[in-house]
Parts: C-alpha cells; sequence; structure tokens
C-alpha cells in the first residue's frame, strides 16, 4: 500500500487531565482548515457543557492512502486502535477555548 501525507484538522475536548495524561474525544474531523475553523468557531457558540478545553489542532499525517478515506468518511465510529495506525509528523494546536 502506498503512504502519503496530509493535514487533518481535529477539533477535540479534554476530558479529564492526570499528570502528564491528557485524554481527548474528537468531535470533528477535516482536511480543509477553513472547515475546520467555521465548525470550531459554530461549537463554541454552541457549547453549553463544561470541560476542561475546546481545541482546535492541526495535524501533519503519514499513513495508507485508505486510512484517510475511512478517517474522513467514519470518524465517529472507529475505535482507538485504529488511530494507532498514522503517524503524526507535526502537530500544531491552532485555538484552544478553556470553559
Amino acid at each position: 500500500m502506498s503512504e502519503e501525507t496530509r493535514t487533518i484538522y481535529f477539533i477535540e475536548e479534554t476530558q479529564s487531565i492526570e499528570g502528564a495524561y491528557v485524554e481527548v474525544r474528537t468531535l470533528y474531523v477535516a482536511e480543509n482548515e477553513e472547515q475546520a475553523k467555521e465548525a470550531y468557531e459554530n461549537m463554541l457558540k454552541q457549547d453549553q457543557r463544561k470541560s476542561f478545553g475546546l481545541l482546535l489542532n492541526e495535524y501533519v499525517i503519514k499513513a495508507d492512502q485508505s486510512y484517510f478515506m475511512q478517517l474522513l468518511r467514519a470518524w465517529k465510529k472507529l475505535p482507538s486502535e485504529f488511530y494507532r495506525k498514522m503517524q503524526v509528523l507535526t502537530y500544531r494546536p491552532l485555538a484552544e477555548y478553556q470553559g
């Protein structure tokens, strides 16, 4: 299988923090930065939940081509093991809201 590198945007909510371990829940995944920023802004407007933070993160990921198709199509239903099949090359937080 051929691997490729793509930039993927995740909106994540911090669930708990225990020492250096941070547990997050993925709320949205997109390939387009503008769509991700728009979704993030909409979530901030609608967010009534108590959380440690709402994050918009940019990941540069290296993985099989089919991995990206599955990730973008079915990210809500994927098991956590699925995320171990990617190699994060860089990570950059774009926005964080502490509620």
